[in-house]
């Protein structure tokens, strides 16, 4: 995640939805919470792009629904 995309995720209130930018990708946030691949808290992102690594579900979990190599998985910081 690009520094002034971690800035502006840290002083803002994330939100379902909401338009964000990951490693000069462009995406809508369809996740935030904990899940069940690692501990804290996650931020999944459907990338505009197939720049992802899944589909909205890791380890045959599903945290959200998007096209295959459109999902990705943040750390919100």
């Amino acid at each position: 995640m690009s520094t002034m995309a971690t800035r502006y995720m840290a002083s803002t209130n994330l939100q379902v939805g909401a338009r964000c930018e990951i490693n000069g990708s462009w995406g809508v946030i369809r996740f935030i919470g904990v899940t069940g691949f690692s501990s804290g808290k996650w931020v999944g992102v459907e990338l505009d792009e197939p720049n992802g690594k899944n589909d909205g579900s890791v380890m045959g979990k599903r945290y959200f629904e998007c096209r295959e190599k459109h999902g990705v998985f943040v750390r919100p910081s």
